[in-house]
């Protein structure tokens, strides 16, 4: 139990750290791109007041070379710059009369300019920018002065930009900014899952070194007591003088021993699993379970890809479940037949004991959370056992008979642990 527990945390610590990981991504992404937002419409903004005031000095220089030309010709040569220029909405020649020499607009040609009148003095300049309304709705104007080669005033040029235009460009900005910042936090995301993925990786590698020596050392203390026991059966055989069975129990032990370590090591090429098979071997003995290995048991690491923690988890808590079944039964040979085998992509796993078995009325409760009839505080082994099956994408399945035990079957295939 508590093994599932500490397993859980670091599944929860991990999913919270990887959660947190992409959160930042998100979050710095969002806030470096909303200022680089902001700082491109301010550029943009800049840029459009420098185009118009660039392009009014132009269109000035330009007039002149048409000024004394008919109506006609003036208006063909603007219509044909007005096309040209890209970032100029319309333009507006008016002369010292306020009318309307030239407009994009012909519907203004040679009508009344009623607007508020260029101050150039006022701006001690001859162009000068400002925000204002005219026909064709609000707008950034460039004032452009007219001087005639005597140095006289006869007239001004309005070039003209509008703010429908201006706001296009900003949202275009914004769009580009955006689908910037979306295929930046994609490719963060990716290149997180790719690296987190590698950590993870690490990771399981160290859990599996560290399960593996933990169910070492739990497999060396059940040892430790099996033997102190044995060690009790040979001292008491040698005080009563009994040398020849004596020294008999020792070679058949000996053999028995090595031969159960030779068959788990050979069979499963898992350190982890192998550990923990070897521990509860020892504890079967312990508790007058004669453990069963089926003769013909291997898994094959290459052949399914699920991690040492998750192949410990399910089986240790299946072999305890089979224990604790045993342990409440009364029959005088208690056994425990376990076989694991593996192909490419799948896995079959089966857990027979001889105890007590399930009765009618539980079989529907016992992978249920909290479901025991242990006592209080118990329950949850078999249910995160089949948690922890199905997130695999595996099954699990049980066969029972009341006072004569219980098989578990489990199957994995095609298993890809996230």
């Amino acid at each position: 139990m508590k093994r599932i527990k500490n397993e859980t945390s670091l599944l929860t610590l991990r999913k919270q750290i990887q959660t947190t990981q992409i959160l930042l991504i998100i979050l710095i992404t969002i806030l470096l791109t909303t200022g680089g937002t902001f700082i491109a419409i301010k550029s943009n903004s800049k840029a459009i007041d420098e185009n118009l005031h660039n392009t009014s000095q132009l269109i000035t220089k330009l007039y002149f070379y048409v000024k004394h030309d008919t109506q006609q010709q003036l208006c063909d040569y603007m219509d044909e710059l007005v096309n040209e220029l890209t970032n100029v909405d319309i333009i507006s020649i008016v002369d010292t009369n306020n009318r309307r020499v030239y407009h994009s607009n012909h519907e203004l040609i040679n009508t009344i300019y009623d607007g508020v009148l260029p101050d150039f003095k006022k701006h001690n300049t001859n162009y000068f920018i400002e925000k204002s309304n005219g026909p064709s709705g609000p707008q950034r104007r460039t004032y452009s002065a007219i001087i005639d080669e005597q140095n006289q005033y006869i007239g001004f040029i309005m070039t003209i930009r509008l703010e429908s235009s201006i706001r296009l460009i900003t949202v275009r900005t914004i769009l580009l900014f955006l689908i910037v910042t979306i295929i930046a936090i994609v490719v963060e995301i990716l290149i997180s899952a790719a690296l987190f993925k590698k950590i993870k990786k690490q990771f399981f590698e160290f859990t599996e070194d560290f399960e593996g020596t933990k169910f070492l050392v739990d497999s060396m203390r059940a040892n430790n007591h099996d033997f102190t026991n044995k060690l009790h059966v040979i001292l008491g055989l040698i005080q009563i003088g009994q040398y020849k069975k004596a020294e008999s129990y020792i070679q058949n032990i000996s053999i028995i021993q090595k031969e159960t370590v030779s068959t788990v090591v050979k069979a499963i090429d898992n350190p982890s699993f192998a550990a923990l098979l070897i521990g509860k071997i020892a504890r079967a003995s312990e508790c007058n379970v004669k453990f069963l290995l089926k003769d013909d048991i291997s898994y094959h690491s290459k052949h399914i890809n699920i991690p040492s923690e998750a192949l410990v988890t399910i089986t240790g808590n299946l072999l305890d479940n089979a224990f604790d079944a045993m342990n409440l039964s009364e029959k005088d040979v208690k056994e425990l037949h376990f076989g694991v085998y593996t192909k490419p992509g799948q896995l079959l796993m089966v857990i027979r004991d001889t105890g007590i078995g399930i009765k009618e009325e539980n079989k529907e409760k016992i992978f249920e959370n909290g479901f025991s009839t242990k006592g209080n505080g118990r329950g949850v082994g078999l249910y995160h056992t089949k948690q922890l099956i199905n997130s695999l994408g595996g099954e699990i399945f049980f066969e029972t008979q009341e006072n004569a035990g219980t098989c578990f079957t489990v199957i994995l295939k095609n298993t890809n642990f996230k």
